[in-house]
């Protein structure tokens, strides 16, 4: 199921635009090297021995409970009975967990398929566990119909294989159904009840017999059904440690966008420590769709930082398990099997292709193409047969339907011309068939097509290499336990079971659309949709000369050889552990205390509190103008700055005109321009750093900022006072980022000779004078001290007297910002803190409090973070409470 995505049309190069992400996959293809170096050295083993990446085993893994949309299980139950029958039913999934199922104990959770009575569902559960270690999860059939057949399969499947929402639906006001969603969110909240259920704390451990040493499980959650599932897993407990892994394509930013739910969705599954991916472009996309719909950054080459958690993201392309596939093929039956229809279809080429029948399978393309191939090349009717293997899906949905009908009619105009009593260009199986028939054709076949217009993986391309193995003459396989018939002459059986003889390996024709094809690159890749393209890549295949084959094929296979099943999940089950035991260590700051600060805030008596205005005191906007102060923010910085305990700062970019318009009546000191001018608590008057300051660099900087404005939809100028702003807060996150740097560069060539400085700020690029910074205005209110005239009663040293804080300063500083413009009063702040605590002469003398605070994610030097603007208005708030209630009793 694979996706080759569109390359963005974005000005700046792909390797620019995507370093952080790239930086991931080349991590991953360094580690994936460094297995293959091992495989190297063991090329003396027995060539019937699959070679897998050797991993360790010292660490003893946890229980993982499996958890996929449908069981591992086909229930029955008898209607005259009411009995229950459960078969093991193993899909892909199920396949690939087996080969590491000795090393590591699964338990499955799922949906069983069957709606079960509520009064039979405790025994049914009982019974699961204990004889097949599976545990399901109930759902009735009409949150079945909404939840899979409404929003996974007619809105998520669709979309991630590139196939938009329809635009418009007959019979439908709306193009889409929120109770579709409303399904898919009670379903991945009983899914995430039914999970705890099982997932407790786990076995115990060896030493340990009792209850109360145990180890937590794993939760390994599976495709686009659960995408909610490790957040309603985290809401319940926290402690779950649990991964997300995607078995189809990952669209697209631009596709996924379309989701009318599409944040939700990502929140989901930004709260798994690992996700991951068949692919690095789908581990692109995802990146990417977090970066434009969440607005968040990638962080690490790892992962993403998100709410305070960060999530591991890994590529894991899935495989087969060749040593299956190679037993099947040397088994008597395969062996009969291919030699009959090496005799059926004597003196021909044969391909072969299996698909669903679903859409994004590319049969219709194959067909067209393959009548093409014989349009083009007649003298190739009658010397080759297409064997197509169509399996049925989704039978009672109309889409489906048509796509059978229109199937068919191909099948049948393309034998109908070019097909006689004898021959039949095409032999079109509808229907599954045995796994030991499909063996055989296989290894008969001379080339493989696999057209995908959109496809997560593809195995079929894995089974093809791994079934064009070569067989000894003389290996006369796994013995067959059936007794020849006693009508058959030994002559005739023994030459049933002449093996069939290839004339070397067959050739592999893969769309580029496909998963797989990022990893087969000895296989032809062609684009399904070009059917030229795809005609001649059918002839090329079936004229390959045997050495080019034969070549092309020991590079497939000594990928499908090594990059199995078993190490998939080996290496997925040892990331997720990795991930768990080792989590990156994040620049994480503790949460500002708010209890502790307002404690310090009632028994000081000479408070400073200095605050940016943008993303602290309001929330950003993408015009600055927009970012008025609410009233509730007026009258905070009111009450305080009427507490004449309080010195209140707000320091900002802002212009002058803004400051004094919005805050200007308040009795606080106001800082515009970054600290270029700025007035005292109280006063109208403004200090500026410069009177007769040369303005004439704008001249020079505002062309370049109107180049890049021009050229970077979403941006804008802004001319202050003392400076020049380029905002790209409204562009594509990627595209105004690297325009920014491009910016840059060309400001930095011409303004080397100038006295000016380039500042990077949050989406946006400032130029202003050479030092000037918000830490100026700061260092001078340190300098003066205390401007309201409070005059605190005097110290004392008894021993009963709670301690007191030196005279003549601050004894409580709460400094907040969100960007690096506020880095340096941080700086300032620690510098004159430890001054301070220096200069203690006296053990009764207290330390000034001192609160570095940062709003936001990102690296800083603040001691405190809080995660958004209404927490520190909380704290705000109860500092403005303790003013009122000291104002009160002082009136008394």
């Amino acid at each position: 199921m694979a996706d080759a995505p569109p390359q963005p049309p974005a000005p700046p190069s792909k390797e620019q635009q995507l370093s952080i992400e790239e930086q991931q996959i080349i991590a991953e293809i360094q580690e994936l090297q460094r297995h293959l170096r091992e495989l190297k050295a063991q090329e003396g083993h027995d060539d019937d021995e699959e070679l897998v990446v050797p991993t360790t085993k010292t660490r003893t893994p946890r229980r993982v409970l499996v958890v996929a949309n449908r069981l591992p299980i086909r229930a029955r139950r008898d209607a005259r009975t009411a009995r229950w029958t459960f078969d093991t039913a193993p899909g892909g999934l199920a396949t690939a967990l087996r080969g590491i199922a000795t090393d590591v104990e699964f338990v499955w959770v799922g949906w069983l398929g069957a709606d079960v009575p509520p009064a039979e569902r405790p025994r049914v559960a009982e019974r699961l566990m204990r004889e097949h270690g599976c545990y399901p999860v109930f759902l009735d059939a009409q949150l079945v119909d909404r939840y899979y057949n409404g929003f996974c399969n007619d809105v998520l499947w669709p979309l991630f294989h590139y196939v938009p929402l329809p635009a418009y639906q007959a019979g439908a006001e709306k193009k889409f159904d929120a109770r579709l969603w409303e399904a898919y969110k009670e379903a991945n909240a009983r899914f995430a009840d039914a999970v705890l259920e099982v997932w407790s704390a786990g076995p115990p451990t060896e030493n340990d017999s009792t209850a109360t040493s145990k180890v937590p499980d794993y939760v390994w959650v599976h495709d686009y059904h659960l995408m909610r599932l490790p957040l309603e897993l985290r809401r319940r407990d926290a402690r779950v440690s649990v991964a997300w892994f995607l078995h189809t394509p990952f669209p697209s930013s631009e596709i996924y966008r379309i989701l009318p739910y599409r944040r939700e969705l990502l929140e989901g599954l930004l709260h798994a420590d690992l996700v991951g991916f068949h692919t690095y472009d789908y581990a692109r996309h995802f990146l990417s769709a977090c970066s434009r719909v969440l607005d968040v950054s990638t962080t690490t080459p790892k992962g993403i930082e998100f709410g305070g958690r960060f999530c591991s993201i890994g590529v894991f392309p899935i495989g087969i398990d060749p040593t299956l596939i190679r037993n099947t093929l040397k088994s008597r039956a395969v062996r009969r099997r291919t030699a009959e229809l090496g005799a059926t279809f004597k003196g021909r080429k044969v391909l072969i292709g299996v698909d669903r029948l679903d859409y994004i399978k590319g049969m219709p393309h194959k067909l067209l193409a393959f009548e093409l191939f014989l349009a083009r090349n007649p003298s190739w009717v009658g010397k080759v047969t297409l064997i197509q293997v169509g399996v049925p899906t989704r039978t009672d949905v109309a889409e489906y339907q048509a796509l059978a009908k229109h199937v068919n009619e191909l099948v049948g105009r393309i034998n109908g011309v070019y097909g006689t009593l004898e021959y039949s260009p095409i032999h079109y199986i509808n229907q599954s068939i045995p796994q030991d028939e499909l063996i055989a054709i296989y290894h008969l076949a001379d080339a493989c097509l696999v057209t995908s217009v959109r496809d997560g993986m593809n195995l079929v391309s894995h089974e093809y290499v791994a079934a064009q193995e070569s067989l000894d003459q003389d290996d006369t396989g796994i013995e067959e336990t059936r007794p020849r018939s006693r009508a058959s002459s030994s002559k005739d059986d023994d030459d049933v079971l002449q093996p069939f003889v290839k004339e070397g390996p067959g050739a592999l024709v893969l769309s580029e659309f496909a998963g797989s094809a990022q990893s087969l690159s000895g296989a032809i890749r062609v684009n399904p949709w070009n059917t030229d393209e795809l005609a001649r890549a059918i002839h090329d295949a079936l004229t390959l000369t045997r050495v080019e084959r034969e070549l092309r094929w020991a590079k497939l296979h000594r990928y499908v050889s090594t990059n199995t099943a078993s190490y998939w999940a080996r290496s997925f089950v040892d990331e997720f552990r990795d991930v768990c035991e080792h989590p990156p260590l994040l620049p994480k700051l503790p949460k500002l205390p708010a209890g502790r600060v307002l404690q310090a805030y009632q028994r000081a008596s000479r408070r400073l509190v200095v605050t940016d205005y943008d993303g602290t005191l309001t929330q950003m906007q993408s015009l600055p103008r927009l970012a008025t102060p609410a009233p509730v923010v007026t009258q905070l910085l009111a009450t305080l700055s009427r507490d004449p305990r309080n010195t209140v700062y707000v320091v900002s970019g802002r212009e002058r005109r803004f400051m004094e318009k919005w805050l200007g009546r308040l009795k606080v000191g106001l800082a515009a321009e970054f600290g270029f001018c700025h007035r005292a608590p109280g006063s109208e008057e403004w200090t500026s750093l410069g009177r007769d300051l040369d303005t004439s660099w704008k001249d020079v900087v505002r062309p370049i900022m109107q180049y890049f404005a021009e050229r970077t939809p979403g941006t804008y100028i802004e001319s202050k006072e003392s400076s020049l702003a380029w905002h790209y807060r409204d562009a594509d996150p990627h595209f105004g980022a690297w325009q920014a740097k491009d910016m840059q560069i060309h400001m930095e060539d011409v303004m080397s000779t100038l006295p000016l400085e380039i500042i990077q700020g949050n989406r946006l690029v400032e130029v202003r004078h050479v030092g000037v910074n918000k830490s100026l205005v700061l260092e001078e209110v340190l300098r003066q001290g205390p401007r309201n005239g409070y005059d605190p009663p005097p110290p004392s040293r008894s021993e009963d007297s709670p301690q007191v804080a030196l005279t003549e300063d601050f004894d409580f500083v709460l400094c907040v910002g969100d960007d690096r413009s506020d880095e340096d009063m941080y700086q300032l702040l620690k510098s004159w803190h430890s001054r301070r605590c220096e200069a203690i002469d006296h053990e009764d003398d207290r330390a000034p409090d001192l609160y570095n605070v940062h709003i936001g994610p990102g690296a800083t030097h603040a001691e405190f973070c809080l995660e958004s603007v209404v927490e520190l208005r909380k704290i705000l708030r109860g500092m403005a409470a303790t003013s009122l209630k000291d104002s009160r009793t002082r009136r008394r």
